[in-house]
C-alpha cells in the first residue's frame, strides 16, 4: 500500500507529537507498505537531512512545508474579532500546504490519508476534493480539554480569560469537524469517550503511542552504570503550559518535603525552549537545569526516580512509555498517567504533595524497589505499547472497515 500521513510537526527535534507520527509510521512500513510523510517545517521544528536519508531507507520519504506559525498579536485581534476558528489552529492554515497536499494526491496514487492531530483537520475539505479513499484521522488529545484545565489551574485572570475562550472556540470547531473523517484513530480510551460525547459515529480504533520495545529493553540492558546518586528526574517541552504548571507545583509544593530527608538529592530538569521566568525559578539549590538534551534517552536512563506532576493535559504520555521501556520506576499525578493502561506494579501513582514525596523517598533509598517497578513497567509496555504490534492491528482495523 501507499499512505499519506500529513503533520503539523517536522521531525527534529524530537517530542511525543511527532515520535508518535514516525514510530507508527515505521510500523507501517516495517509491514511492507510505501509511507509519504508530508508535515511543517516551522521555527519549532524542522527536517534534518540526515533523518530524511535514515528514513528513507526504511522506505519511509519525508517531504516538508515552510509554514509560518510565529504568534502575532496583531493576528491574534483579528482572529478574535473576525474569525470563529481557534488562533491555534489558524496558525496552521497555509496555501502552501494545500498546495503540495494537492500536488501529492494527483502526482502518487494512496491507498488511505492519515491526519495527524487537530491542527491538520482544517485540509480535510482540499482533500476530499482530489482523493476518493479512505481519510482516517488520529487525534492525539482532546485540545479544548487541555485549555479548559490550563485555565482553571492558571493564576493570572487575563489568562484564564482568553484560555476559556480559546477552548470553548476548540471545543466548537471540533463538534463541527466530528464525522467529516471516514475512521478515528484516537491516541487513549479516555478520549475516546469524549469523542462519543461529542457524537463521533464513525468506525473507531484506540491507537496508543507505541515504540520500538526490543530496541529500548536491549538499551536498558546495556545500561551498567553502577548506582552511586539518586537523583529527581523531569523531562518535558518547557514552553508547554502543564508542564511549567506542573513543575512550578512540585518546586513549590513537594521538593522541600524530599530535600529534609534528603538533603543532597537533586531535582534534574531537562526540556526546550524554557522561558527566561521559568529559567530564572530553576536557579536555586537543589535543581540541576540542563535545558535542551540532545539524547533523551540517556537522561531517562540516570539513576533516579523519574516525576510527571501534571495537572492539566489529554491523550497520553509518550515520555512515560519512555521511561516504562527503559525500566524506569515512575511517580505521577493521576492527570499525568490519565490515558495510560497501567497497575500499580508499574506506576506509583500521587495525589497530593505529601504522597508524592513520601514515595520519592522510599524510591530514592531502596534500588531493589525501583528495578522491582522497572521490570513490570517494561513487561507491560512490550504486550501493550510495541509499535509493529499497534500498526498491524490499525491496518488490519482500515481493511476490515
Amino acid at each position: 500500500m501507499n499512505i499519506l500521513i500529513i503533520s503539523n510537526k517536522a521531525v527534529y527535534p524530537r517530542d511525543g507529537g511527532n515520535m508518535a507520527i514516525l514510530n507508527l509510521a515505521t510500523g507501517y512500513a516495517n509491514q511492507g507498505h510505501k509511507v509519504f510523510i508530508l508535515n511543517m517545517i516551522t521555527y519549532k521544528h524542522q527536517n534534518r537531512l540526515e533523518d530524511i536519508d535514515t528514513f528513507k531507507k526504511l522506505n519511509i520519504e519525508i517531504i516538508g512545508v515552510k509554514v509560518n506559525t510565529h504568534i502575532s498579536y496583531f493576528k491574534l485581534l483579528k482572529n478574535i474579532i473576525l474569525s470563529d476558528k481557534p488562533y491555534n489552529l489558524e496558525r496552521f492554515i497555509s496555501n502552501e500546504f494545500s498546495e503540495k497536499i494537492i500536488q501529492l494526491i494527483s502526482s502518487q496514487s494512496f491507498d488511505f490519508i492519515q491526519l495527524e492531530s487537530l491542527y491538520t483537520l482544517p485540509y480535510i475539505n482540499i482533500i476530499r476534493k482530489s482523493f476518493k479513499g479512505k481519510v482516517i484521522y488520529r487525534s492525539h488529545n482532546i485540545e479544548y480539554i487541555i485549555w479548559k484545565e490550563n485555565a482553571t489551574y492558571s493564576k493570572s485572570l487575563p489568562k484564564k480569560i482568553y484560555f476559556n475562550f480559546l477552548a470553548k472556540r476548540l471545543k466548537a470547531y471540533e463538534e463541527k469537524k466530528i464525522n467529516e473523517y471516514d475512521l478515528l484513530l484516537p491516541i487513549s480510551y479516555t478520549d475516546a469517550n469524549h469523542y462519543n460525547q461529542l457524537g463521533n459515529n464513525k468506525p473507531l480504533l484506540v491507537t496508543p503511542f507505541g515504540i520500538n520495545s526490543a530496541y529500548y529493553s536491549t538499551l536498558r540492558s546495556q545500561n551498567t552504570t553502577e548506582k552511586k546518586t539518586q537523583s529527581i528526574l523531569f523531562l518535558g517541552s518547557l514552553d508547554w503550559i502543564p508542564n511549567q504548571m506542573g513543575l512550578i507545583w512540585f518546586i513549590k509544593n513537594v521538593l522541600p518535603k524530599v530535600c529534609k530527608t534528603i538533603p543532597e538529592i537533586k531535582l534534574k530538569v531537562a526540556g526546550r525552549n524554557a522561558p527566561p521566568w521559568l529559567i530564572k525559578k530553576l536557579n536555586i539549590s537543589n535543581i540541576e537545569y540542563l535545558g535542551t538534551i540532545e539524547n533523551a534517552i540517556e537522561f531517562i536512563l540516570t539513576d533516579g526516580v523519574f516525576i510527571v506532576p501534571l495537572f492539566a493535559g489529554s491523550g497520553m504520555r509518550v515520555k512515560i512509555i519512555e521511561a516504562m521501556a527503559l525500566g524506569k520506576s515512575i511517580i505521577s499525578t493521576p492527570k499525568g498517567a490519565e490515558g495510560l493502561n497501567f497497575t500499580s506494579q508499574e506506576i506509583i501513582i500521587a495525589k497530593t504533595a505529601d504522597e508524592f514525596a513520601e514515595n520519592i523517598v522510599i524510591l530514592s533509598k531502596n534500588n531493589e524497589k525501583q528495578t522491582e517497578l522497572g521490570n513490570f513497567a517494561q513487561l507491560k509496555v512490550k504486550s501493550d505499547y510495541d509499535s509493529d504490534t499497534i500498526a498491524k492491528n490499525v491496518l488490519q482495523f482500515i481493511n476490515l472497515n
